[in-house]
């Protein structure tokens, strides 16, 4: 019979209940995701699910945007934020907000929209290709050529 214990399955209580710093910890983060949902109710609708809370300290609430822009039009609707945010018992003291602009890691890859050619155009390159003695120049023109505007001029 192998040993019980380690293939049990135990929950995160059971688990943090010996530590205390680490329990403590899950309680944070609960009660900051807790908070961040709150914030998304009150937050107007263009601007919902871009902010995310990294601490409530001193009265003083610290969010985080990627974009310096959002942080900009949060600005101009702070005061009704914090008064919508004091309805929440944690919050009921809130005085200020701070805002930290921190760019997402991930960066947006940019999608080249291919502008096509004229059916002249096209024809021009086709000609140029069957008279091209290099063999990878002669299939860029003839890929070129296949991006016409699919109507005659």
């Amino acid at each position: 019979m192998k040993n019980e214990k380690l293939t049990e399955k135990r929950s995160l209580a059971q688990i943090t209940r010996k530590t205390h710093d680490l329990n403590r910890l899950f309680r944070k983060a609960d009660a900051i995701s807790k908070l961040n949902k709150e914030l998304d109710q009150a937050l107007p609708e263009s601007l919902k699910g871009q902010f995310k809370i990294s601490g409530y300290k001193d009265r003083v609430l610290k969010l985080v945007v990627h974009s310096a822009a959002l942080a900009t039009r949060l600005k101009f609707t702070q005061a009704q934020l914090i008064q919508k945010l004091r309805a929440n018992p944690v919050l009921k003291e809130l005085q200020s907000i701070t805002i930290k602009v921190r760019p997402s890691r991930h960066k947006k890859k940019l999608v080249r929209k291919l502008q096509p050619i004229s059916n002249e155009n096209a024809q021009l390159l086709k000609e140029e290709a069957g008279q091209t003695e290099d063999i990878d120049l002669k299939n860029v023109l003839l890929k070129l050529a296949t991006r016409t505007r699919h109507h005659n001029e």
